[in-house]
Parts: structure tokens; sequence; C-alpha cells
């Protein structure tokens, strides 16, 4: 990246070249922006301030809440180191940390189906603040450039490496365990057998700081144990994808479980809602039929009061009747 930035600069016109002489002070965007270039982050992006918005960016990116338990930790591992790295100011992006990104994500998720294993390592990539395709194109041109180097001299000596051989001195080049995957990845490329002795020649040619090369050492000690335990490895590994597959069964039966007992007490819930309306049912029966007794009560308490106020009335007409006759007799 930082190459094209320098041949775009040679290759502009004399009058562009007058501008430029001007001293005129960049705008603070522009500035921005060719940072985030020599550090390998493109156009909008930046690296996460910390382990936990790396992860954040990974899920995101990644479209789910989980990866496999397999993969787990080695995410974990590369997003926690290469963020604490890319965060220092004496970080550099260069082919060697887009070679041993691609390499340590080829190794550890090979157990994992192509199409998850390309979709994580492209989440992990964009979690750091950079272009899964630029950090691609920059590991497969470094291989290229040491297929065609063809020895280890040939190789130390071709641009890309020359130009970390040229990073500025103090600060050191900030160590990565990406950086130390592509160091060793590109050794057998050229017929270099990965050792100390081959460690301290590269980090010698290169004039990388001695304390880097044994961390390069440390990273290199690691890969050697887990060589001849790698078929334990992948036996663990084929472990973990059978107890995943366990776990998705057992969660389906879950929710299996979970569904036949949604129904359960809708049927139940249905049930008491039934009764309860039958319950109501009866309640406004009842009162209905009380209603209608009352009504038939006070009818006939209505038609008793008639009665007895009609025989009243015919013992008064009676009364009267008979007054009448006595006084005629009179």
């Amino acid at each position: 990246m930082k190459q094209h930035l320098l041949l775009l600069v040679a290759s502009l016109p004399s009058a562009h070249g007058a501008l430029l002489s001007s001293r005129r002070p960049l705008p603070s965007s522009c500035r921005a922006a060719a940072a985030r270039a020599l550090l390998g982050f493109g156009e909008g992006s930046s690296p996460p301030q910390t382990v936990d918005e790396a992860r954040q960016k990974f899920f995101a990116a990644y479209g789910k809440p989980y990866v496999a338990p397999d993969a787990q930790g080695f995410v974990n591992e590369l997003l926690g180191s290469s963020q604490m790295a890319i965060v220092s100011p004496s970080f550099r992006y260069n082919a060697v940390f887009a070679l041993g990104t691609e390499a340590l994500c080829e190794t550890f998720l090979a157990q994992r189906p192509e199409a998850e294993r390309v979709a994580i390592t492209d989440a992990i990539i964009t979690a750091l603040g950079m272009s899964p395709q630029q950090l691609k194109s920059d590991a497969a041109a470094l291989r290229e450039t040491a297929k065609a180097a063809g020895t280890e001299e040939a190789l130390l000596g071709s641009k890309p490496m020359l130009e970390i051989k040229a990073y500025p001195k103090v600060p050191p080049l900030k160590y990565s365990y990406a950086f130390g995957a592509g160091m060793l990845t590109l050794m057998p490329l050229v017929e270099v057998k990965p050792s100390d002795d081959a460690i301290d020649r590269w980090v010698g040619a290169l004039e990388i700081d001695p304390a880097k090369g044994k961390m390069l050492k440390r990273d290199f000690a690691f890969f050697e144990l887990g060589g001849p335990k790698a078929s334990i490895v992948r036996q663990q590994a084929a472990g973990l994808r059978r107890a995943e597959r366990r776990q998705v069964a057992i969660g389906r039966s879950a929710e299996r479980n979970a569904e036949w007992s949604e129904r359960v007490h809708a049927l139940r819930r249905e049930r008491v809602r039934e009764e309860l309306l039958e319950m109501l049912h009866g309640e406004l029966a009842r009162e209905e039929a009380g209603l209608a007794l009352r009504e038939r009560a006070s009818h006939s308490l209505e038609l008793s009061i008639d009665a007895e106020a009609r025989r009243e009335q015919r013992a008064l007409l009676q009364q009267l009747h008979d007054r009448r006759g006595a006084s005629r007799l009179a």
C-alpha cells in the first residue's frame, strides 16, 4: 500500500509537483486517510480500540452470535493479539502480516467447512478494520514474490522485505503473532527449514529488534510443539464437532419439547377458558331463571291484589245494596 502511494506521488505532473512543494499542510481528513492507508486500513475503517470492540465487530461481520467450539479459541486469540498490536504507534501493516494472518486461519480453521472457514477469516480481518480482499491480495503477491525469488537471499533482498528493513528503529517494529506466522510461512517457500538459526539470520538481515526475534522463536517453539500433536488436535476437533452435533440435536429436542409443552399449555388454557365460559353461562341462566321467577311472583302478587280489591269492592256494593233494601222496607 505504501509503495502504491509513493508511485502515485511520483507519477504526478510537474505542476502538481509545484503544488506539493508549497508545503501547505494537508487537511486533517486527508492526513487521517493517508495514515489509515499506510497501516492497512481501508477508507472509512479504523482499528478496534479494545479487544471487546474487536469481538463485537467480528460477530457483526460474521452474521451469527457464535462460532463453532473448536474455532472459538483461535478466533479469540488472533483477535486479541492482533488488536493489541495494531493499536500500537509502532505497528506497520505489511505483506508479511497479511500472509501470516491468512496462514493462521488456513491452519487453525482447517477442520471447518470451506465456506465457514472463509466467512470466519473475512470476519476476523474486517473486525481488525482491514479489507479481506486487500489482505488476501497482499498475501498472494508475497507468495508470488517468494516463488519468483527462489532463494533466501533473493527474497530477503526483495522490495517487500526491504520495506520492512527500512522501518524506523525507534520505536522498533511492533511484533505480532500474525507477523511471526508470516515469517515462518515464508521460509519453506524458499527452501529454508524454520529454525532458531534461520530466525536469527532473517531477523538480522531485516534489522529487526533482537527482542522481537526472541518473540518469533517463542512462537516457533509453540508451532513446533503443535506439529507432532496435529493428529490429537484433529481428534479433539472431531470430538468437538460430535459434541456440537449432539448439542444441536439436544437443542432441537428441547425446541420440540418446548413446542409440545406450549401446545399442552394452550389446550389447558382453552379448556379452562371453556369451563369458565360454561360457569358464566350457568350463572347467567340462573340469574335469568331467578328474574323470570321474580317477575312471575310479582305478576301473581299483582293479580292477588287485584282480586282482593275486587272482593272488597263487591262487599261494599253488597253492603250498600243491603242498606238500600232495608230503608225501603222501613
